[in-house]
């Protein structure tokens, strides 16, 4: 009597072939664009030698493989080799968690589970990454690995069964922005924000070639941007005399980009 498969026991071996080494591994989700890595074989199918024997198709085997034909078998393939350079690498934990990023900063990005090339980001005037898939992400005053962690979460959410996102900064912008003075000072106009250094208001006021002579040092103003789009803040008045002349560092302030300084002339010019 024939065995017949039940429509049960069909559906089962399916679900049991399904999960087979030889069954592809996707690390996307569907419905997203087509940029996955499949789990395929390394090694092609074997080729059928009818008639050698065994002694001699191990020869032949050898000699292919020392003459490049066929990899060795101590010599790890392409993949496996990327892989165990890519675990030096793509830890998290290595990731910067110092530095905060600026606006011109160049970094590199990658996510590991693509197997892509490195992309170079550049933080925008808006303080944002261009990020493939996501789109423009915040990466002003973020490190590396809060912004990765970020990025990683945001791919996971929709697009990705899990995503090893490396970022790192390339190249550092020069300036972080820039700072406006104009009133009573030797040279009025644009001051640059150094990205290695913080510029308070008395060293913004000695790069514009300090005070003009009928300058209040007492009553200099600061009027800072709310955020974009909003309208500024109420001007912060603040004695710099007291910063030069007796030293009340604790009274000077850091500047932002954008700031506007403004240095008012004395009601009596004498």
């Amino acid at each position: 009597m024939k065995h017949t498969l039940s429509r049960r026991d069909d559906s089962t071996r399916c679900r049991a072939g399904s999960t087979s080494a030889a069954s592809p591994e996707l690390t996307m989700k569907p419905k997203q664009p087509d940029r996955f890595i499949r789990t395929a074989r390394l090694w092609g199918p074997s080729l059928p030698l009818p008639g050698i024997p065994t002694v001699a198709f191990a020869l032949l085997a050898g000699s292919c493989a020392f003459s490049g034909f066929l990899p060795a078998a101590d010599t790890p393939p392409p993949a496996a080799n990327a892989v165990i350079e890519v675990a030096r690498v793509t830890n998290l934990k290595t990731l910067d968690d110092q530095y905060h990023l600026a606006m011109g900063d160049r970094v590199s990005y990658r996510v590991i589970e693509d197997k892509d090339e490195v992309k170079a980001l550049v933080v925008t005037d808006s303080g944002e990454l261009e990020v493939p898939y996501l789109g423009r992400v915040k990466a002003v005053d973020k490190t590396c690995k809060q912004l990765a962690q970020e990025v990683k979460l945001a791919l996971e959410k929709d697009l990705y069964y899990q995503a090893t996102v490396i970022l790192a900064v390339d190249q550092l912008n020069k300036k972080r922005g820039s700072v406006y003075v104009v009133g009573q000072v030797r040279t009025a106009g644009a001051v640059d924000i150094p990205s290695d250094e913080i510029l308070t208001l008395s060293k913004a006021i000695l790069k514009a070639g300090g005070f003009a002579d009928f300058a209040d040092k007492k009553r200099v103003r600061i009027t800072r941007q709310g955020g974009s789009g909003d309208s500024p803040k109420t001007p912060l008045v603040v004695d710099v005399s007291a910063i030069f002349e007796k030293g009340k560092t604790e009274t000077d302030i850091n500047l932002e980009p954008g700031d506007l300084i403004f240095v008012p002339s004395r009601a009596f010019n004498f």
